[in-house]
């Protein structure tokens, strides 16, 4: 399953993470560092899976619950679909 951004959604990175603007709306929401990543790496075509796997392995060994990294990764993107600036396909 891929993930797009809404054509009236655009992604701009910023110096801690990047922003999401709905042109529709005028809404933006910040993103962090690892949201910005796992976001860009959604719409760069890699599945949950590997964006978690990628996560995980940018930290030291046993930091971070593997299990829970991909949560958080479906977690997002389910809130982007939510919130319509992101259609999965």
């Amino acid at each position: 399953m891929t993930v797009r951004l809404h054509r009236d959604v655009s992604l701009v990175g910023t110096d801690d993470g990047g922003v999401l603007l709905d042109q529709r709306s005028g809404e933006y929401w910040q993103l962090n560092r690892t949201a910005a990543t796992t976001v860009r790496m959604l719409l760069d075509g890699a599945c949950e899976q590997d964006v978690a796997t990628a996560l995980v392995a940018e930290c030291p060994p046993g930091e971070v619950d593997p299990a829970q990294v991909l949560a958080d990764v479906h977690e997002l993107a389910e809130q982007l679909t939510a919130a319509k600036l992101a259609v999965r396909s």
